[in-house]
């Protein structure tokens, strides 16, 4: 086993678990059905935590050639992983075996703690890309930041006002910069 194999196995735990997190509470609101009062917001902000968890996960392969795996190194992506975790978990609201499930009053009591954990995970990203790109001479990594930035003001915007419209306009833009990111800016892996 490579130190990179080894590495991304651990990775890779926390974000099956995100993953998982995400899945299960769709379930639940399926199953809620009828009781769930929905919310297209916080559907979309789910939708983003899937994203960022596979978009990190797939830049992480642009890794495998590194000349070493220092603790730093491991610790800086273990930081990442446990950030998007955390992202997933909070933007997952707990469903009810009874009674209404409501998704519009989740997002407008929650917004404000998974809208900045979705900015501490692109803020690492930010990071990442410089410092993990620098490292391991990936210039995708670096060319990243050029999505990366405008989300982090296009969330600060939405964390700042989180009723109306200035959601919805966050969201499409974070879309926009998410299809950017995965055309342009993330190679295919070989």
């Amino acid at each position: 086993m490579t130190a990179f194999e080894h590495v991304i196995l651990l990775l890779s735990f926390v974000y099956a678990l995100a993953l998982t997190h995400l899945l299960s509470c769709t379930a639940a609101l399926i199953r809620a059905g009828a009781r769930v009062r929905f919310s297209w917001v916080l559907s979309a902000w789910m939708l983003n935590a899937l994203v960022v968890i596979l978009a990190n996960w797939l830049s992480f392969f642009d890794l495998r050639s590194g000349p070493g795996w220092n603790v730093s190194t491991i610790l800086f992506l273990l930081a990442i992983a446990i950030a998007n975790y955390l992202q997933a978990a909070l933007v997952c609201m707990d469903v009810p075996e009874n009674g209404p499930a409501d998704m519009v009053a989740f997002h407008e009591a929650q917004a404000r703690k998974y809208i900045p954990a979705f900015i501490a995970s692109v803020v690492i990203a930010f990071f990442a890309n410089i410092f993990l790109g620098g490292a391991f001479h990936v210039g995708e990594l670096l060319r990243q930041n050029a999505a990366v930035i405008p989300m982090i003001v296009l969330a600060t915007i939405a964390a700042i006002w989180i009723r109306g419209r200035v959601q919805v306009l966050a969201l499409i833009g974070l879309a926009g910069l998410w299809l950017y990111y995965f055309v342009d800016l993330q190679a295919a892996l070989k």
